[in-house]
């Protein structure tokens, strides 16, 4: 947790990075929904004083400008405003900064009043606007908003960093979110590449779990990892794969933010016009500070024409394997 001091207030933060966006938030607000990929999407954030809620989508092929990106919006917000059957004005509009980049203010009155934040971010590619609702706009508010803006990030020159529910990891920009779940006691994120070319088929994949309350859950395996995935996770992850006797074995243990970490790996060949190659490297981990069971996984893939050589990347399936491991944080 970061602690900020404004205004003789110390006020507990949290950090969020999600889908190339990083920002910190009070402690009292939760992520609550999500929807997309780094591309085009959107997440919110919730508590009971207010909502902020990001959104984003790819900037058009042909020079777009901010202006003509700010009147979208507005025309998007007119019409929902006009499908409630409430009334819409602007009352404030002027030009901003947002992390550098040129910005503009809305300040919307409908149902309640709305602050939005829209601009251009040409080294992501996105146009990105967010948008505060509160209950009371008071000093409170003020503050939270000037904190989101002053630690946002909405494009970075390394990884994408995926920081939330106490967790934290960097991952590769080309590596795009394609399912995540979250539940009570459970949560699960993929991220996953696709490189196609005439002869081959090359992916790439990241796969996180982890398992809550692990001690009662998992009561005869969660103090040793090597068994829980045999008799607790194996299954389920095999499932996932859509690998049914893929065969995982036992290569070594690490150490991981102070716990033991057991490293499983399968190596797999499969198809008959075309066979793909794969290798997948799982570790999993009892995290006692947060009573959850973690997985953690790398898997490569490429398919060719049964005539064709294959060759599995290994070295660079193992560095990033390598570095997901040393920037995951479990608490």
């Amino acid at each position: 947790m970061m602690v900020s001091k404004e205004g003789g207030f110390t006020v507990g933060l949290k950090e969020i990075g999600w889908n190339g966006f990083l920002i910190r938030v009070p402690e009292e607000m939760h992520f609550t929904r999500q929807g997309g990929n780094a591309k085009e999407g959107t997440f919110v954030i919730e508590s009971e004083e207010g909502i902020i809620d990001l959104s984003w989508r790819p900037i058009q092929e042909e020079p777009q400008s901010l202006l003509s990106a700010v009147e979208t919006i507005i025309d998007y917000a007119k019409k929902e405003a006009k499908k409630k059957g409430l009334k819409f004005s602007i009352k404030e509009k002027q030009r901003v900064l947002v992390n550098k980049h040129d910005a503009f203010y809305l300040l919307v009155k409908s149902a309640v009043e709305e602050r939005y934040y829209i601009w251009l971010c040409k080294e992501s590619g996105r146009i990105a606007s967010v948008r505060f609702i509160f209950k009371e706009f008071d000093e409170k508010a003020k503050r939270i908003i000037k904190q989101f803006l002053s630690s946002l990030r909405c494009h970075t020159d390394g990884n994408n960093v995926w920081s939330l529910l106490k967790i934290r990891f960097e991952a590769p920009k080309s590596l795009l979110l394609t399912e995540s779940r979250f539940g009570v006691g459970r949560a699960h994120i993929t991220l996953a590449e696709k490189e196609v070319s005439a002869l081959e088929e090359r992916t790439r994949s990241i796969h996180v779990d982890y398992f809550s309350v692990a001690n009662l859950i998992f009561k005869d395996t969660y103090q040793d990892p090597g068994r829980w995935f045999e008799k607790n996770y194996k299954k389920e992850f095999r499932k996932m794969l859509k690998k049914w006797r893929i065969k995982f074995d036992t290569i070594g243990e690490r150490e991981l933010g102070g716990h033991k970490a057991v490293i499983k790996e399968a190596r797999t060949t499969s198809g008959l016009l075309t066979r793909g190659s794969e290798i997948c490297s799982v570790a999993c981990w009892y995290c006692e500070d947060m009573n959850r069971m973690y997985s953690v996984a790398v898997r490569s893939r490429i398919v060719r024409f049964v005539f064709l050589k294959r060759r599995l990347k290994e070295e660079e399936h193992n560095e990033m394997f390598d570095s997901l491991l040393r920037s995951f944080k479990c608490h």
